[in-house]
């Protein structure tokens, strides 16, 4: 069985780059590598359009990455609350998060990728999650991660924290399957290694630093020792926009969160996981991008028939997060 990871594409057709070009440019890669099952991580869009959800279930459709079987997604912070475009949105942004309603966000999300929750052997209570599927001799296991907006502990709505709830779910899961399979995989957005600060006073070193306190994953040392107790194999995630393998633990991590958005904009990359009978493996692929699929971007929005110039209804009250 093979397994690509992929996270935080931030499809945008809206505001500056739609990164629709790169998002082809992995799916097709995908499909002639003739992967058996696709996992996204989270942060789908960049400001939680409907829009861009449908186009983007449109466009894992024609790749055949649109039932159960090959697809497993998550929804992560974006795909709920959006997120900032300008320098001035830092002040307008809290406003908005304090606005969205959080379940409503969530069941939609589910609703448009439902085909992908159609062989679940286990749904959560609360919009779904957490979720489980079983495929082959791998238990997947999806869990919602992004906490709620509060002025004081979650300002920027990118913190994560699982609900206790959603926590209890997750031991009932384990404690039910795990003995039935022989691989378990933990699906969730945000990430589980520390943020390193800067000591550099200049504004890129005071956003790493404002970044440390606003993109931070809570009570986490619980989630690691459930998982830890159950010998969960792989816990794939994204959140941080760079894509690495690390262990804590004893426990595999793998960040997908620089699939699209990396600080190498000529390259795509890919988490291949590869099972067989009695083994698991993980290598990260890098894509390069030429230059002609650079200048497709156009006519890919065109194949969507996305109106020009105009904000969908659902998004117009924030018109000024998408247009300059």
């Amino acid at each position: 069985m093979i397994i690509a990871h992929i996270s935080d594409l931030h499809l945008n057709t809206y505001y500056r780059d739609s990164h629709l070009k790169e998002i082809k440019n992995v799916l097709r890669y995908c499909n002639d590598y003739q992967v058996d099952h696709l996992v996204i991580t989270g942060d789908l869009t960049d400001n939680a359009s409907e829009v861009n959800l449908n186009m983007l279930q449109k466009l894992l459709a024609k790749y055949r990455f649109d039932n159960a079987d090959k697809l497993s997604v998550i929804v992560g912070n974006h795909d709920i609350f959006g997120g900032l475009q300008k320098a001035e949105d830092i002040f307008s942004f809290p406003e908005r998060c304090r606005k969205t309603d959080y379940d409503f966000k969530i069941k939609n999300f589910h609703n448009i990728f439902a085909k992908t929750f159609d062989n679940c052997v286990y749904l959560g209570e609360r919009n779904s999650y957490p979720y489980a599927k079983i495929i082959d001799d791998v238990l997947f296991i999806g869990i919602n991660s992004n906490a709620e907006y509060t002025t004081l502990s979650n300002p920027f709505a990118s913190n994560g924290e699982v609900s206790l709830q959603q926590f209890n779910e997750i031991v009932h899961i384990l404690n039910k399957y795990s003995n039935s399979v022989k691989y378990k995989i933990i699906l969730i957005h945000h990430h589980f290694n520390k943020i390193k600060g800067s000591k550099n006073f200049s504004s890129a070193g005071l956003w790493q630093n404002i970044e440390k306190q606003t993109m931070r994953l809570r009570k986490k040392k619980r989630l690691i020792s459930l998982f830890k107790q159950f010998n969960v194999d792989l816990i794939l995630h994204g959140h941080m926009h760079i894509t690495e393998e690390y262990e804590k633990k004893g426990l595999k991590f793998l960040n997908a969160g620089g699939s699209i958005k990396s600080s190498n904009s000529n390259k795509l990359k890919i988490n291949i996981i590869t099972i067989d009978r009695d083994n698991i493996s993980t290598e990260i692929k890098r894509i390069p991008i030429t230059k002609s699929e650079r200048e497709e971007n156009l006519d890919s929005l065109k194949q969507f028939e996305l109106p020009t110039g105009n904000i969908p209804n659902e998004n117009k009250e924030y018109k000024g997060l998408y247009m300059r």
